[in-house]
């Protein structure tokens, strides 16, 4: 079977070798569209290398793959796949799935077999972002996909326990991180309880994000949830993460639960927070040491307790290949 793809191939790096690697692995034969360097420049925003520069870094590079290959020069983005009666298949990326679909199209006019579709995934940078020629070019990423300056993560609280507490797993799960408090605004309710708990940790990430111009946007929330099996109010702590390709992930800490007499202020419309400082006489016990300090007598903080709940947020983007659906 011969098989096709195309691209500009300034810089060939990660999503690149995907392609390539289906493309050999499905193919006997590989025809590489290459675009002439009129057509490049017209559809790339940076500089872009000679087009005979271009082929023959390719051309190494396809070596290693052991089967036949040509490369070819197209000028627009149907090439020759649109026309050729011997190519079986095209290789496309998610992002020019659809120029693959209009390649089918004009085929079934021309009178030609549509060509198989292998649609391979996304291939994203540290930053969630896709990994791009341009990109490596701007001196945003390297080849690999991995940030040449710090990510930005945005915490939707200006609470410093919050702040450090993300700080410290972020650090830990993903490497070079800059850290900054956005304030979340005035739609963040002081205690919410139940699913607004959720609600309002989710709102905390998507305003961090947008506000801060972030990589990623924290939010954390702090709720009471009733059990009805326990008939019992539980205080959980969740985290919400939002990055800049706007997917989320939710994950949430231990539960515990309140004093009767605390229970009882939330219920009635104060929040956990005042009721504990006029029980302890510790004024602002939310910014110190937390409720949960306190209750367990200096064996957990509330910066541990939001650090667990930060990392199980975390979770489905440390093990991404496992969460991550494959096209």
């Amino acid at each position: 079977m011969k098989v096709a793809l195309g691209g500009t191939f300034n810089v060939i790096h990660k999503g690149h070798e995907l392609l390539f690697e289906t493309a050999f692995t499905v193919g006997d034969e590989v025809e590489v569209g290459l675009t002439s360097d009129e057509f490049a420049k017209s559809i790339k925003s940076v500089p872009v290398a000679p087009y005979f520069q271009r082929k023959a870094a390719l051309a190494k590079f396809l070596e290693r793959y052991g089967k036949p290959f040509n490369i070819v020069m197209i000028s627009d983005m149907k090439g020759t796949a649109s026309t050729s009666e011997s190519i079986d298949a095209i290789v496309a990326s998610p992002e020019t799935k659809k120029n693959a679909d209009e390649i089918n199209e004009l085929r079934r006019r021309n009178g030609l077999k549509p060509l198989k579709i292998f649609q391979i995934k996304e291939v994203k940078a540290d930053d969630t972002k896709l990994i791009s020629s341009s990109r490596i070019v701007m001196g945003e990423i390297d080849k690999e996909g991995r940030l040449l300056r710090p990510l930005k993560v945005a915490v939707g609280s200006t609470n410093k326990v919050q702040v450090d507490a993300v700080r410290n797993i972020f650090t830990q799960a993903i490497g070079l991180v800059e850290v900054v408090s956005a304030d979340p605004g005035q739609n963040v309710e002081k205690q919410p309880r139940e699913k607004r708990t959720i609600e309002g940790a989710i709102a905390r990430a998507k305003k961090a994000l947008d506000s801060a111009n972030a990589d990623f946007g924290v939010g954390v929330e702090a709720g009471l949830f009733y059990n009805a099996v326990l008939n019992k109010h539980i205080d959980i702590q969740y985290c919400a993460i939002m990055d800049s390709s706007g997917k989320m992930t939710v994950g949430h800490g231990p539960g515990f639960e309140y004093p009767p007499e605390v229970v009882r202020a939330v219920l009635e419309g104060d929040t956990v927070g005042d009721t504990m400082s006029r029980i302890t006489e510790i004024e602002d016990i939310g910014h110190k040491m937390g409720s949960i300090g306190y209750l367990s007598d200096g064996l957990i903080d509330r910066t541990s307790l939001t650090e667990i709940a930060v990392l199980m947020a975390l979770i489905p983007r440390i093990r991404k290949e496992l969460y991550e659906k494959l096209v």
